[in-house]
């Protein structure tokens, strides 16, 4: 095949795709969901399937709260301060592993992650003082990390006009597991207390040796099972890490993303760690449903976070650029509407129905800023992913210390709705352009073969 622009012929791939594909960057250009081939649709797969064990293990504390505060004679700021550092651990190794990732690719990466977070999390039922519980949970915060190697991952596979919605699903499914580890962790609790020999204490410290053995299932099949990307083995376009991060930080719009990204994953990982324990004192319901009510909102990332990728990118399919923009700011505006009233409602079942609500916005924002993510620095996607990826977790530090100053749960969420709201309006300033030379040079890196040579690069053609 030649190219019409006189570009030269595409090179080989590496082994015969099942997707159709481009045939200069080897990225896929659609995708099929029950598909497991190699190597787009399994990585696709092994990236949110990772992600959904590290967000099971990173929030399973989250479900056992009222049960882990009683045991260890913790105040409800304790619980906090608590929280605060599980989500503020992330922040610093989501910045540091975008960088790294471009270096040795994110299957190694995610693979690293998984396996080093499985050890604190196997000593987590150790615990004895809130100085234990703050350390095992900022160092079990660290697989949050794994976010930027699921997203970086399917950037690297699939092509730019499926970007958002690959990315937002594969998020989404991963986000999945705020909600799961809700059921899950309770489900262990009973499950350890219906035994005659373990008490209410025994039953949380002994709950979370599943999640760290499924973080090291994760990590193997990772490792042994994916591709590093559409050309097999991993060639990085720089030569150092901290070169590659530096021009990420040197870029406003990254920082405008980052500010975005922390009203909305940062809600979501917020009420992941508050929920439970906002219906277990404001509603007076016990463990168990406060569990599994709470786990109603994380379960919204089965297809809300989806539905945000996909909504961005048919508005930019429609509009271009500023559709992906203006879709963001809707969503995001909306999200902070529904906080609002979620935090007005006095009522069990109203709480209830406008927390699914506020759920669907929040993680539809989280896919329209990834939607928007893979433009702003393309030969640089792995750092992009893990700075905006950390925004997330800086807002949840940051909506943690709030709730440290608010009287109640119900007005602290009231008063981050309104942030929400203005924040989202300030994505006016957003101004990523689609431009063809920067994809190009994205495409560049791709287009090194197994054995380290360059091929001819070209965007956007399937066969």
């Amino acid at each position: 095949m030649v190219d019409p622009e006189g570009r030269g012929a595409p090179a080989k791939t590496f082994m015969d795709f099942s997707l159709t594909y481009d045939p200069y960057t080897h990225k896929a250009t659609e995708y099929k969901i029950s598909n497991c081939s190699r190597p787009h649709m399994r990585a696709f797969h092994l990236a949110w399937t990772s992600f959904l064990m590290a967000f099971i293990a990173w929030f399973s504390f989250a479900p056992l709260g009222p049960a882990i505060k009683k045991s260890l004679k913790l105040s409800r700021n304790d619980i906090l301060i608590a929280n605060i550092t599980s989500v503020g651990s992330t922040v610093f190794a989501r910045f540091a592993i975008g960088p790294v990732m471009d270096m040795v690719g994110p299957r190694l990466g995610q693979a690293f992650l998984l396996a080093f977070c499985a050890i604190p999390t196997f000593f987590a039922g150790l615990v004895q003082n809130l100085g234990g519980l703050a350390v095992v949970r900022a160092l079990v915060g660290v697989v949050g990390a794994t976010f930027v190697g699921c997203q970086f991952w399917c950037s690297v596979m699939f092509s730019k006009d499926i970007a958002g919605t690959m990315n937002a699903i594969a998020g989404g499914w991963g986000n999945l597991g705020g909600g799961l580890t809700q059921a899950i962790m309770v489900g262990l609790y009973n499950l350890n207390l219906a035994s005659p020999t373990c008490n209410a204490e025994c039953a949380w410290r002994n709950a979370f040796y599943i999640p760290a053995c499924a973080l090291l299932c994760a990590a193997a099949a990772v490792y042994y099972l994916g591709d590093d990307s559409p050309k097999g083995k991993w060639v990085p376009m720089h030569k150092n890490a901290g070169g590659a991060a530096g021009e990420v930080a040197s870029n406003v719009q990254v920082w405008i993303l980052v500010i975005q990204y922390s009203v909305c994953f940062g809600m979501e990982l917020h009420v992941n760690n508050t929920a439970a324990l906002y219906y277990n004192t404001r509603f007076g319901v016990n463990l168990t449903t406060a569990g599994l009510v709470a786990s109603l909102f994380g379960l919204m990332n089965l297809f809300a976070r989806a539905w945000g990728g996909m909504i961005s990118d048919y508005c930019y399919a429609k509009y271009g650029m500023p559709g992906r923009k203006w879709a963001h700011i809707i969503i995001t505006v909306g999200e902070g509407i529904m906080l609002i009233i979620f935090s007005r409602i006095g009522s069990f079942g109203g709480a209830i129905v406008a927390m699914i609500v506020f759920s669907l916005f929040v993680q539809s924002a989280e896919g329209s800023t990834f939607g928007i993510v893979p433009y702003v620095d393309p030969p640089r996607t792995g750092g992009v992913c893990g700075f905006v990826g950390a925004g997330g977790n800086i807002g949840a530090v940051l909506w943690g210390v709030l709730f440290l100053f608010t009287d109640t749960f119900a007005n602290g969420y009231m008063y981050l709705g309104i942030i929400v709201v203005a924040v989202g309006i300030t994505g006016v300033a957003i101004n990523v352009k689609d431009d063809p030379l920067s994809q190009k040079s994205m495409h560049s890196v791709m287009d090194n073969t197994a054995d380290g040579k360059t091929s001819i690069d070209m965007k956007g053609r399937t066969v």
